[in-house]
């Protein structure tokens, strides 16, 4: 066990440097905020798959937004909902909502979902965001407007949980809040290609020049990273993450612990089909710290010198990670959160081990589908 301590200490070398670069990094972004209404027009893709709850918010949200209505058009698609999601969407036909539903014949799921949205959308720049999600009235100016001032193809945007009512919902929002930071730094400086489809825009031009999702169609998810990682190889330099409070869309968290697991395996799975050597390392290392947490945390249940291993290196891990929580917290305008991030620490070691490995070789459900 000392030799697996001493290896877990190393570990949080190359750690370190990662969590304060992007630390640096965040301290370095401008908030962008801009200047006047662009001209630009866009096409607003809903990839939806029983949502009759939330729908209806999301296009109240949409139609709300503070920009021209005849810039913008706003298609929904159904993925082979069995609730009442189309009902739902039609009662919108008159404000100018366009419903296109994925008959039992077609291909099913999410990218097959916004694909056939991009193939009938009108305009060339193509934003993407789910159907429990909602938006600040500046958030498409300000999404649009950025990738005309950064000549971009493709631009990640910022995501954050409702309002928290639960410890579940504390937990969930932190967790969600350091991946919102790491995407962040590492995608303004050109390090990773992280985003969430919950905030997504780019060209129609750049996703045909890519082949779409073909390569990785067969992934149940990856229509936000992985689609990134393709678009940033082929069009180097057109990829930017808009770092604005203006752009913050809002999502809805996992409702039970269950539904979070497998949320997170779902995104974990994506982990084996990523091309880039940094990325992959990268997220190794945080599996390998997490690991070594639980190692040492299940070990001394029986022996409370390694139990003193897991507290130093627990402490030594917060007070590495600590400063980068404050100050995305600020951002998001979650700071009440942070007193939170010291006793969730364990769990969250538990739940990144679980995650990863069961993201690698375990079927998930997702929508009502058996995945994997």
């Amino acid at each position: 066990m000392t030799i697996l301590f001493i290896t877990s200490l190393a570990l949080l070398l190359p750690y370190r440097f990662i969590i304060r670069r992007a630390n640096r990094q965040l301290m370095l972004l401008k908030k962008f905020v801009p200047r006047e209404i662009t001209k630009t027009k866009a096409s607003i893709i809903i990839a939806a798959r029983n949502e009759e709850l939330n729908i209806g918010n999301c296009l109240e949200s949409l139609l709300k937004q503070d920009f021209p209505r005849d810039q913008v058009e706003i298609i929904v698609v159904d993925d082979q909902s069995v609730d009442e999601t189309v009902g739902v969407v039609k009662t919108y036909a008159e404000k100018g909502i366009r419903l296109i539903c994925l008959g039992t014949g077609d291909a099913a799921g999410k990218k097959a979902a916004i694909a056939r949205g991009i193939a009938m959308a009108s305009h060339d720049t193509i934003i993407t965001t789910d159907a429990d999600c909602s938006f600040p009235p500046t958030w498409l100016n300000t999404m649009l407007s950025f990738k005309e001032e950064m000549d971009a193809v493709f631009v990640a945007g910022p995501v954050q949980f409702r309002k928290e009512k639960t410890m579940l919902d504390r937990f969930q929002s932190l967790d969600f809040m350091a991946l919102q930071g790491i995407t962040a730094a590492a995608v303004s400086n050109k390090q990773l290609n992280m985003c969430n489809g919950a905030n997504l825009l780019y060209t129609k031009e750049a996703f045909l020049a890519v082949n779409g999702f073909e390569g990785i169609d067969h992934v149940a998810s990856g229509d936000d990273m992985l689609l990134m990682e393709k678009i940033d190889k082929a069009l180097p330099g057109g990829v930017a993450y808009c770092f604005s409070n203006g752009a913050i869309v809002v999502t809805e968290p996992a409702v039970s612990w269950n539904a979070f697991i497998q949320q997170r395996i779902r995104w974990s799975s994506k982990a084996k089909n990523y091309k880039g050597f940094f990325i992959k390392a990268t997220l190794l290392l945080v599996y390998l710290v997490n690991a070594a947490s639980v190692c040492f945390l299940l070990a001394g249940a029986f022996d409370a010198q390694l139990l003193q291993y897991w507290l130093l290196l627990t402490t030594m891990k917060t007070i590495v990670e600590l400063p980068f929580m404050i100050r995305i917290a600020a951002f998001f305008g979650k700071s009440s959160l942070i007193p939170w991030f010291i006793p969730f620490q364990p769990i969250h070691s538990i739940y990144t081990v679980l995650a990863g490995t069961f993201g690698l070789f375990s079927k998930y459900n997702w929508k009502g589908r058996k995945v994997g």
